[in-house]
């Protein structure tokens, strides 16, 4: 598709994520390139305090300290409740870092760090007149990626010797994070991290999986056998019991948001037969699971008590160019392609209807639909023809206010209770019994 064909706002849309993106096409380590490193973080505390929102730094000690230190950046959307034991916080998490081998990182991870930041620009500018009764955390983790510390001579002045350093830090901290206890300020209700969100490719074959899917997960490949195998997805992973709520939400939503892309793109959901913290697991399944842990999920799950988390990924080096870019020079904004952008702005769009519901958002009444576009478009979407014409009827009797509070109203009733904001205790691991999985 091209961009003469979109509609405008899909073109803003397209523009705003490319600029974005411009922003995270150069290398951003410690080594190579501190520069472009120290860019990255300049850009995101600006966004973040563009967007009004509170921003601060949380500085760690990557676990070989002395040549590094790392950064991870927050931004907080104060909900009503902030401060108090009743907040529910959401967070929405990506790296920011590359390793040292590749000169761009735009797929990895420009892209979820451009998902982000649209989340955070979407609810800053569409829903600015809205209260929410939860905050939401954007947070930019630094040092995800890891070297082999003890190869001095390939890896001089190497920092983070283990997945996820910063996200790690970040997890351990989250009992001090804001001005005191976690319990004293609510509590953490789900969290949605991002790792290589971009890349789409429709053609057959385009798309390998790990050897282990087959096994174990037999209906999502064999749904992707039967569609010859196309990289044309968003993978959704979670734990089958501890991360329910927010995969049903996010399918919810992902099935109901419009994308030009149609029916060119969908999710697969990946329910990992385990619950509780992977540390947990016999070393058999943890190395057969070992695929889906790759990113700054895990933290959360091995947290103790472990957190709810769910990990989008467009599959990284299983998925067409990236299968020769992953880690390389050429994973640039060179390889984008308009329907690249559409397979993001979905998954933005989808995140912004997620996080919408589990916070509680509440809009004031608009005259123009157009001012909000984002209340009325994912209500319409999935309606019957007979339920678009008694909405339109609605409008025309009633007029806009009271037809959008009846279109809150048949939201609430045409889906299942997926809400997450009723579960007032976090995934406890002391429930996990690691010998029936």
């Amino acid at each position: 598709m091209t961009a003469a064909t979109q509609t405008d706002d899909e073109s803003d849309q397209s523009a705003s994520l490319m600029s974005f993106l411009k922003h995270f096409n150069q290398n951003r380590h410690h080594v190579t390139y501190p520069k472009g490193k120290q860019k990255a973080r300049d850009f995101i505390n600006k966004t973040f305090q563009e967007l009004n929102l509170t921003v601060w730094s949380e500085k760690f000690k990557p676990k070989f300290a002395q040549d590094a230190s790392g950064v991870n950046i927050i931004g907080m959307l104060p909900g009503t409740l902030v401060g108090s034991p009743n907040d529910r916080l959401f967070l929405i998490g990506s790296h920011y870092d590359t390793v040292r081998t590749t000169s761009h990182g735009a797929n990895d991870n420009g892209s979820g760090m451009v998902a982000m930041l649209q989340v955070a620009k979407q609810i800053a500018t569409d829903f600015k007149t809205c209260a929410r009764s939860f905050s939401i955390l954007f947070v930019a983790f630094d040092f995800e990626e890891w070297e082999n510390c003890t190869n001095t001579i390939l890896n001089p002045r190497c920092a983070c010797g283990k997945i996820d350093c910063g996200s790690r830090a970040f997890v351990a901290n989250l009992t001090r994070f804001y001005n005191g206890s976690l319990n004293s300020n609510g509590k953490l209700q789900g969290a949605i991290i991002m790792d290589t969100v971009m890349n789409y490719n429709d053609t057959p074959n385009s798309q390998i999986l790990p050897p282990e899917t087959e096994k174990l997960l037999p209906d999502v490949y064999g749904q992707i056998k039967r569609d010859e195998f196309r990289g044309n997805f968003l993978s959704v992973v979670g734990r089958q019991v501890g991360d329910a709520a927010l995969m049903n939400s996010f399918w919810f939503h992902y099935n109901r948001v419009k994308s030009d892309l149609k029916n060119k793109t969908t999710m697969y959901s990946v329910d990992l037969p385990f619950n509780g913290q992977p540390t947990k697991l016999p070393l058999p399944f943890y190395n057969a699971v070992a695929d889906f842990l790759r990113s700054d999920h895990l933290p959360f799950w091995n947290s103790d008590p472990s957190l709810s988390a769910i990990f989008l990924s467009d599959t990284a080096d299983h998925r067409s160019y990236m299968a020769k870019c992953y880690h390389e020079n050429c994973d640039s904004v060179a390889k984008v392609t308009p329907e690249m952008l559409q397979f993001l702005q979905k998954t933005s769009d989808v995140i912004l209807a997620v996080t919408n519901d589990v916070t509680m958002v509440s809009c004031p009444p608009v005259k123009n639909p157009e001012e909000v576009p984002h209340l009325t478009q994912n209500v319409v979407e999935g309606m019957e023809d007979w339920e678009v014409a008694l909405l339109s009827i609605g409008m025309l009797l009633l007029g806009m206010p009271i037809t959008v509070i009846a279109s809150a109203c048949y939201r609430r009733w045409k889906k299942e209770d997926t809400s997450l904001v009723n579960a007032d205790q976090l995934q406890s691991s002391s429930n996990i019994d690691v010998t029936k999985v």
